[in-house]
Order: structure tokens, then C-alpha cells, then sequence
């Protein structure tokens, strides 16, 4: 009878394979999952914010790569105590503790402010950009005060 016999070498050359065949899929995994996170932040810095207008409540979320939603503000409209064209001297003129960042350009001249009191944070502003049917829902629910002050001065 013939005996095979098992070289020592041999498992060793087996035992590096399978070592090597370790580290290459766990670098594949590190890949993917570099890939993915990457794929996840470039998606993530797409926002857009929704603007919900219903009885003189002003709702404004930040949706985020359009699979998160982030609630920013909700005030009732009747609270307003100015509401202008963005600029910055008007922005420079005001002083306000909180500022509610709600548009997708800054600085553009499309912007408009709302300013008003909260309880907790003091004098606030919201810098959005309502479109003209917004603005028209938002005016029998504006104070009688910011009424004459802004339409009867032709201020928007």
C-alpha cells in the first residue's frame, strides 16, 4: 500500500489563499461602502424647500436629496410684523435674533423677508421665495397695520 504523504508547504501556500481571498473581499466591502457614502453626501447636498399655505399658517420644510424632510418653520401669518423685499440694506437696517433661511438662492432679488416675535427666540425673520400666488393667499391674513404699510405705500 502506498502512503501519499502531505507536505508542509502546502499549508502554508493554503493558508496564504485563503488569507489572500480574506483581504480581498473585505477590500471589495470597503469599496462599495466608500462608493456608497460618497454617492449618499453628493446626493444629500440637493435642497429644495416646500412652501404650505393653509388657513394664515405658513408651513416651510427643507427637503433633502427628496428622502428626508426637515421641518424649518411653522408661524401663523397674522404674526407678521413686516414683510419686505429682500436687500441688504433692508436686512442691515433690521436687527433680528433668528433668521429662518428658506430659499435655494440667498441673495437673489426674488427673496422675500417676513419678520416676527417668538416667544423663545425673540425677533425672527424668514428669507423665502413665495411665488406671486403665495404672497396673494398670504394678504387678507396679514395685520391691518402691515396691510397699510405695504399696500397702500405700493411696497409690493
Amino acid at each position: 500500500m502506498k502512503r501519499t504523504r502531505v507536505v508542509p508547504g502546502g499549508l502554508r501556500i493554503i493558508a496564504h489563499i485563503t488569507r489572500i481571498a480574506y483581504l480581498a473581499v473585505i477590500g471589495m466591502f470597503a469599496i462599495l461602502f466608500c462608493v456608497y457614502g460618497a454617492w449618499y453626501f453628493i446626493t444629500s447636498l440637493k435642497v429644495e424647500y416646500e412652501y404650505s399655505f393653509l388657513s394664515s399658517t405658513l408651513r416651510i420644510d427643507k427637503i433633502i436629496a427628496k428622502r428626508r424632510r426637515k421641518p424649518i418653520v411653522k408661524v401663523d401669518v397674522k404674526q407678521f410684523d413686516d414683510f419686505f423685499r429682500y436687500s441688504d440694506e433692508a436686512m442691515t437696517a433690521h436687527h433680528f435674533n433668528k433668521v429662518y433661511r428658506a430659499s435655494a438662492k440667498e441673495f437673489s432679488e426674488d427673496n422675500y423677508v417676513a419678520s416676527f416675535r417668538n416667544e423663545a427666540k425673540g425677533k425672527c425673520a424668514i428669507l423665502f421665495t413665495p411665488n406671486e400666488q403665495l404672497i396673494d393667499g398670504m394678504k387678507p391674513y396679514f395685520d391691518n397695520d402691515l396691510r397699510k404699510k405695504l399696500f397702500l405705500n405700493k411696497q409690493l
